[in-house]
Parts: C-alpha cells; sequence; structure tokens
C-alpha cells in the first residue's frame, strides 16, 4: 500500500498491465517516472548481477569493478541525501 500512496499511478499502471493494456508512458506525461523506471530497473538486476560476481569479483575487469564501485557511491550519496532530510522533517 506505502507504494500506491508514494507513486499515485502505479495502481493503475499495475491494473492495466495486467490487462494487457499496458500503455507507454513517458517523461512529459509522468513526472518522476525516468527516476523509478531507473530505480525498477536497478532493483531488477543487482541480485543477479550479485550472483554472477559473487563468487569471482576479482575476475571482473578494472572497468567493471570501477563502475560498480563509483554506482554505489553514487545510490548512497542520494540515499544519505534524503535520510538526512527526512530526519529533519521530524524535528
Amino acid at each position: 500500500m506505502r507504494l500506491c500512496r508514494e507513486h499515485p499511478g502505479f495502481r493503475e499502471k499495475l491494473g492495466a498491465e495486467v490487462r494487457g493494456e499496458s500503455r507507454r508512458v513517458t517523461a512529459r506525461q509522468e513526472p518522476g517516472y525516468m527516476v523509478w523506471q531507473s530505480l525498477q530497473k536497478m532493483m531488477d538486476r543487482v541480485p543477479e548481477l550479485a550472483a554472477m560476481v559473487h563468487d569471482d569479483a576479482d575476475e571482473l575487469e578494472d572497468w567493471q569493478q570501477a563502475k560498480l564501485i563509483m554506482a554505489a557511491e553514487y545510490i548512497d550519496a542520494v540515499y544519505d541525501s534524503l535520510r538526512y532530510s527526512m530526519e529533519d522533517d521530524k524535528f
């Protein structure tokens, strides 16, 4: 339910997909759609990526390791910023 409250169009989109009526939504039609789509992609891929590199992380090429480290740092920065803002709102 929290997901539906935080993303008002989510319930309608999910219902349309279940009914086979999915519509193409663009960033102009719904603010934040690209961000939500990017987060969804990460949530889908990270578990599989973790399984792929679980035992062979040292076998990744240098550029692959660098990209993963940078991605983690970017996510941490946004998370920390939002978390800080949420804590400020409590007081």
